[in-house]
């Protein structure tokens, strides 16, 4: 990243600060975050970077590199509304409007430029990094303090109520608090987090991008958090839970009756598989059981298919394609309805293995796929 001569480029001055943000990646226990459920995600090395400078007036300047045709937009810490004209940094307003609302001091403006790596619109949450980016940028340079379950739960606000995103607190939170070459098992309803193994001897994961320009991804995510909310509100009559992942499968057995919408008992089905499969796969993944482990991925990618219904043709072949090529597990990773997915993938299979996916992918879809080859890294921090 050349995020400082292209500071010095863009504001005539040098930076005084450096900082990073990672995307995230789900091992597994998609669509549960937003239902108090377990999840198994990592923070992964291709991210989000900023370089700042510090003003002595009420200004702030965005600049990114990934958008350079929007230039520079300027704003003031008197007028952090959204909007619709200034894209993502709507992102970035968002995190200090809230900041300024909930009483933290800042006395003065920056300059800061943007440059990231994560492919937008991927499923590996480019909007949760620069959100907890931009926190952690704030709490750093005017000793602001904010614990990093903090900076995780104002990135979710402003996704739920300035953004309209009414998404969970996963990736906030794995962005923030993220382990060099280990997974989280993260409560997301305490926000408990455990550090894990996140590795198998003799597998690589790799992570497969469709390349699919996803199409109301937003919308189709809020129509998922609405159908469990109704189904919640619906179980609770009958028990006494706060979350629909504290309902068992054996409980899921006995309550289905209550739901009378036949997709809503598919949505309810698919949050308390999932939350099982989370389960067992903390287990698989102490055992070192790779072969067990990828087979609840395979699971889920039916159950996020069939019962969840968010992955659609491109995922849907991409993870096909990732099993033919000798993958022993392979499921989407994110929101869906395009985006990424992920696959465990023997060594000695690696060699060829992005090759013959590539070739099925292309020839169902049309679209070339992108790979990525990614460690597991530390959450936001400041790097120079």
């Amino acid at each position: 990243m050349e995020l400082k001569p292209v500071f010095e480029q863009v504001y005539q001055t040098k930076p005084e600060r450096l900082y990073y943000s990672p995307g995230r990646v789900n091992l597994i226990g998609e669509h549960i975050d937003y239902n108090g459920g377990l999840v198994f995600p990592a923070a992964i090395s291709i991210g989000t970077y900023a370089a700042i400078r510090e003003r002595n007036d009420h200004t702030i300047r965005f600049y990114s590199s990934n958008f350079s045709d929007q230039g520079i937009v300027t704003v003031t810490l008197d007028d952090l509304a959204y909007h619709p004209g200034h894209g993502w940094v709507n992102y970035a307003k968002g995190i200090i409007d809230t900041l300024l609302k909930r009483g933290y001091h800042i006395p003065h403006g920056l300059d800061i430029l943007i440059e990231g790596n994560l492919p937008p619109t991927s499923g590996l949450s480019s909007s949760a990094s620069l959100e907890v980016l931009v926190g952690y940028v704030f709490s750093d340079v005017f000793d602001l303090e904010i614990s990093r379950e903090t900076i995780a739960l104002i990135g979710q606000e402003v996704e739920n109520n300035y953004m309209g995103m009414h998404c969970g607190i996963m990736d906030q939170l794995i962005i923030a608090k993220g382990l060099a070459n280990q997974a989280l098992i993260m409560n997301t309803k305490t926000l408990a987090t455990k550090p894990v193994n996140a590795s198998f001897d003799g597998y690589t994961w790799v992570i497969m991008n469709t390349n699919y320009k996803r199409k109301n991804t937003d919308s189709k995510y809020n129509e998922r958090v609405a159908e469990c909310q109704a189904v919640l509100k619906r179980v609770q009559t009958h028990v006494t839970v706060e979350t629909l992942c504290e309902i068992t499968p054996l409980q899921f057995e006995s309550l289905q009756y209550l739901i009378e919408d036949p997709i809503l008992v598919k949505r309810f089905k698919h949050v308390v598989t999932e939350q099982a499969r989370v389960i067992e796969a903390e287990k698989r993944m102490a055992e070192m059981d790779a072969k067990g482990f990828g087979a609840l991925l395979n699971a889920s990618h039916a159950s996020l298919k069939n019962d969840y219904e968010v992955t659609g043709l491109h995922l849907d072949v991409l993870v096909e394609g990732a099993i033919k090529a000798g993958a022993i597990g392979s499921r989407v990773t994110g929101a869906g309805f395009g985006g990424c997915a992920i696959a465990l993938v023997p060594n000695p299979s690696l060699k060829q293995f992005e090759t013959l996916v590539k070739a099925h992918y292309i020839e169902k879809t049309g679209l070339t796929p992108a790979f990525y080859d990614v460690l597991f890294t530390d959450g936001v921090k400041r790097i120079e």
